[in-house]
């Protein structure tokens, strides 16, 4: 199974955001988050500074957890705007497209993401699905290979980004031959049917 995993920090506890679902973690152990009083702390946070970047992440991420996909999603695109060379806001974004369906949304958030740090092999990983989602299948595998590629470099089981935002890609090294195999399966049949 294919993971998606960022890590945001929310209060004094680290959120993991897996296959776009949030799971709270402390020292390797679920830890229960009262989301109001996080939402509260982020607005509080957004009322001293309305131009904090990492409230209004903070304040998207609660309203997600809360079940408000259109709070979280003008949350999360606004801290992206006001940080716009980070991506955590845009791959926490990306989660929340991505367990919609929403393919469209999807692509355009990873672009940009990737207009941004294009070296993330969790983030090129990622764009690949979709393209091969939308059936494009040369430009899937190019981007498979490449995360393959970025992936390699990889020590240990997280990329860092250059803002320190961690992203765990053992997911990427469990799955990107299979995707390869995959995808170069689906071109050669492709062409033997022409």
């Amino acid at each position: 199974m294919r993971q998606l995993a960022i890590t945001l920090l929310v209060g004094a506890c680290v959120v993991c955001v897996i296959d776009s679902s949030l799971r709270v973690l402390a020292q390797n152990s679920s830890v229960p988050v009262n989301w109001q009083a996080e939402l509260e702390k982020a607005k509080a946070g957004i009322e001293k500074n309305p131009d904090s970047a990492f409230w209004h992440n903070q304040a998207g991420v609660a309203y997600d957890a809360l079940g408000d996909f259109k709070g979280a999603v003008r949350e999360l695109k606004l801290a992206s705007t006001l940080d716009p060379t980070n991506t955590i806001s845009d791959y926490a974004l990306y989660a929340l497209y991505k367990r919609k369906g929403m393919l469209a949304q999807e692509r355009e958030i990873l672009l940009k993401a990737l207009e941004k740090d294009s070296a993330n092999p969790l983030g090129r990983f990622e764009f690949a699905h979709v393209l091969e989602r939308e059936e494009h299948l040369q430009d899937a595998l190019r981007e498979y290979r490449e995360a393959r590629r970025l992936v390699a470099a990889v020590k240990g089981s997280e990329y860092v980004d250059s803002r320190g935002n961690p992203y765990d890609v053992d997911g990427v090294r469990d799955e990107v031959e299979k995707a390869v195999a995959r995808v170069t399966k689906l071109i050669n049949s492709e062409q033997r049917v022409r």
